[in-house]
């Protein structure tokens, strides 16, 4: 059985990216506006994105590999504690949790989820204050017609199916 294809996005050129880009603050009061910029710069860069959380993430294992593969390591265990809830509830991934900050590995768990949260925000930022020129507009019309989606765009379709805020965000741009 074959899953769904999915194509790679290209590499975007770093001038594009960052040193030719225009940043400006979005409308806030516009927020189907805003979600669209994110939405299309999310798509548009996402193979630079990627990149970007694998340079951090491999940055953090290897300033402290020890610290890293604990904090994933007692993640794993929450995040599993959590996945196969028993009769118990959420005691199991609370004892862990507990049990883990009094073994003295926070400070392990908290630099593990920084190196996850950091390149996320940095995304998140950039793809909120990069305003988009005429050709990331064509190039993101052309990218449209493809038949075979990417990574960002299976993501994206699971995040505004699973969610009404993005719905209800499109529904407060029409109704200006």
């Amino acid at each position: 059985m074959e899953g769904p294809r999915v194509e790679v996005a290209p590499f975007r050129t770093i001038a594009d990216f960052l040193t030719d880009a225009t940043f400006t603050s979005p409308a806030v009061s516009e927020s189907g506006r805003w979600y669209n910029r994110v939405k299309q710069n999310l798509l548009y860069y996402q193979t630079n994105y990627f990149v970007i959380f694998l340079l951090i993430v491999v940055f953090y294992s290897a300033v402290s590999m020890t610290r890293y593969l604990t904090g994933m390591f007692i993640m794993t265990l929450i995040l599993g504690a959590l996945t196969f809830r028993t009769q118990y509830g959420l005691l199991p991934a609370g004892g862990i949790g507990l049990l883990a900050g009094l073994m003295g590995h926070t400070p392990a768990v908290m630099y593990t989820v920084c190196s996850i949260f950091i390149p996320i925000l940095l995304s998140f930022i950039h793809a909120s204050l990069r305003t988009r020129n005429i050709k990331n507009k064509v190039n993101s019309a052309v990218e449209t017609l493809r038949v075979v989606p990417t990574p960002m765009a299976h993501i994206l379709e699971c995040l505004e199916g699973n969610s009404n805020y993005f719905k209800k965000l499109a529904l407060l741009d029409k109704s200006k």
